[in-house]
């Protein structure tokens, strides 16, 4: 079979081969959870960093030991050796996809061109980053990202569930996204603005017998006038200067292909359905970046709900700082003129974090929001904060939340900070502080502290504001609605749970 143009080492071979390899590597144990136990790593990402010299594989069995020096470690094997790890059968299939070759340099031994790896319950195939053969690497533009890097493992956690709906994947690079997302999908899509990546990612989806289409374009492009349940979106997002790459780099600010993804979506997105894009934007002197993302929607923000989960802030010090130590790294005067770029673009800071975009069935003029977001959020974070927002633009919402009966959420910790007063310890400070997905403090005024604590499920927030007032624990002017306002907002953070509404 020959091989794909543009030096692309894959092959699309018969059904009948992919099964052969899928059922090896299925025997093998080459999973993800063993992997990491082989490796002693705590997850897949440490791959990227291990010292190979170092690692031991004795104790491991001879298919899976195999696999880790081939496809992982990259090391050339005798023919006898692979043979006797994985078959006859096992071998031919592997030479005709394309993931063993000779050596060029000694063709009695043979290397996988590609890396492929477990992630996510999948196997997946990337670009090597050294030269399988021992010579000088030198990466292409259109190099296939690996799907393995920490950016992506948060990428992954952050999808969404497709509820059987229609799931598009943009800038798919290897295609791990729509793998992910071809779970919960009727039907996955990737798209991918090179060809060499559209290959790979239909190869891995073959390889894992997942129901994806890939599909090579610029964009939207290669969907045309399709509409989708769920879009999803890793794009570049590096402000480009010096030697660019199709997978980094995002245009003279980093936001060229974040903006396009989210024009797009009016075209593109059903009502009722959700993107998330994890990306970095900026915040400039006149807007924040979820301000500005949800301008970008044109005529049709008013029907779009946005959330922004902040991972970290990037100053723009900090992001020249990172193109000049990168591994090519840019010059003194490059670097000079990316800052003057930045500044000239009114960019205040960069953000980093997942941007969530829920398309309602009503228009709304709800602000977008900003929160805080930790390593531990998941794509199931975010549902309660949209039900919620949705909950709010209600115009019964006044009334609902003075007879609704909120109480602490379970993870809610309560911190006193003391002080010595006239020789006695008499509390100074309260702190709410709730952990979780998106995590979050709250100082409140101390005579507060006490009412809130008639919030435990069974009063409304009404019953607990008039207890309050009957109590003499209220200052002068302080309504229900001020009250209501207060616990609104902690639930909004997740101090304070509540059962909504079935419709919310």
């Amino acid at each position: 079979m020959p091989m794909p143009g543009g030096g692309i080492p894959l092959r699309i071979g018969q059904p009948s081969e992919f099964a052969c390899v899928r059922g090896f590597l299925r025997d093998a144990g080459f999973d993800e959870a063993a992997v990491c136990r082989a490796l002693t790593i705590a997850q897949i990402d440490g791959l990227s960093t291990i010292a190979w010299d170092a690692v031991n594989l004795d104790a491991v069995p001879t298919p899976l030991r195999w696999c880790i020096d081939v496809f992982l470690r990259g090391a050339a094997v005798e023919p006898t050796r692979s043979r006797d790890a994985c078959g006859d059968a096992t071998l031919a299939a592997l030479m005709v996809l394309g993931l063993l070759r000779p050596a060029a340099r000694n063709p009695a031994y043979l290397v996988c061109p590609i890396w492929l790896y477990p992630v996510d319950g999948f196997i997946v195939a990337s670009d090597r980053r050294d030269d399988p053969d021992g010579g000088r690497h030198i990466a292409a533009g259109d190099v296939v990202f690996p799907g393995i890097n920490t950016g992506t493992l948060k990428f992954l956690r952050l999808l969404p569930d497709c509820r059987a709906g229609d799931a598009l994947d943009l800038c798919g690079g290897c295609g791990i996204g729509a793998l992910h997302l071809s779970r919960t999908a009727r039907n996955a899509v990737t798209t991918d603005v090179t060809q060499r990546s559209a290959h790979f990612a239909d190869f891995s989806a073959r390889l894992n017998d997942a129901d994806v289409t890939s599909l090579c374009g610029d964009m939207y492009a290669p969907v045309q006038d399709r509409r989708f349940d769920v879009i999803t979106a890793h794009p570049p997002f590096v402000p480009a200067t010096g030697r660019t790459f199709v997978f980094r780099d995002g245009g003279d600010t980093g936001e060229d292909i974040i903006r396009r993804t989210i024009e797009g979506l009016p075209a593109h997105l059903r009502p009722g359905g959700t993107a998330m894009i994890l990306c970095s934007g900026r915040d400039t002197a006149e807007a924040t970046f979820e301000d500005r993302a949800r301008e970008w929607l044109g005529p049709a923000a008013p029907e779009f709900d946005v959330i922004f989960g902040l991972d970290k802030v990037v100053t723009i010090d900090e992001v020249v700082a990172a193109a000049r130590a990168r591994p090519k790294p840019i010059d003194a005067q490059e670097a000079k003129a990316l800052r003057g770029r930045l500044l000239a673009s009114e960019t205040r800071q960069f953000v980093y974090g997942a941007l969530l975009l829920r398309r309602c069935t009503e228009t709304i003029a709800t602000l977008p929001l900003r929160v805080r977001m930790s390593e531990r959020a998941t794509a199931a974070d975010f549902p309660r904060l949209l039900a919620w927002r949705r909950q709010c633009r209600q115009s019964s919402f006044p009334q609902w939340i003075t007879r609704s009966h909120p109480r602490f959420a379970p993870e809610l910790e309560l911190t006193v900070r003391h002080v010595v007063k006239n020789g006695q310890l008499v509390p100074a400070e309260f702190v709410f502080r709730i952990e979780g997905g998106f995590p979050a403090a709250l100082r409140p005024d101390a005579w507060i502290v006490p009412v809130l604590a008639g919030l435990d499920g069974r009063r409304s927030v009404e019953d607990a504001y008039d207890a309050a007032h009957a109590n003499g624990r209220l200052p002068e002017g302080y309504a229900l609605d001020d009250f209501a306002g207060l616990v609104g907002l902690m639930i909004e953070r997740g101090f304070l749970d509540v059962e909504l509404p079935a419709d919310a």
